[in-house]
């Protein structure tokens, strides 16, 4: 998995496409998510929405943005994460950090 880190410097993005329906993603995404220590999830109109409660009081946002493999092809959803600090200038790794720990509660969910 390749992270790429903006020049803002306190934010990591990375992306993958799952062969599932972004339906079956949500809900291993929404598990995922719960089982996350200091993780809450949020959906709204224009996507999908972690926060990560870190120590100090900090927190990192996650957006997640899905999109659906077009009418007739194959079932597979293009997902698109960036982790933001809310703060700060540098983020120390953190933000690649999280993103790693989301995939791989997402990857324990799609594989049971």
């Amino acid at each position: 998995m390749a992270l790429l880190y903006s020049n803002r410097l306190r934010s990591a993005s990375t992306a993958r496409t799952y062969p599932v329906q972004s339906e079956k993603l949500i809900r291993a995404i929404e598990e995922a998510i719960d089982e996350l220590s200091g993780w809450s999830f949020e959906s709204s109109e224009t996507g999908l929405r972690a926060l990560r409660k870190l120590r100090l009081g900090f927190t990192s946002e996650i957006a997640i943005t899905l999109t659906p493999s077009p009418a007739g092809a194959h079932t597979n959803t293009h997902v698109v994460f960036q982790s933001s600090s809310r703060s700060g200038v540098w983020d120390f790794g953190k933000n690649g950090r999280n993103l790693n720990s989301l995939l791989t509660a997402i990857d324990r969910k799609l594989i049971r």
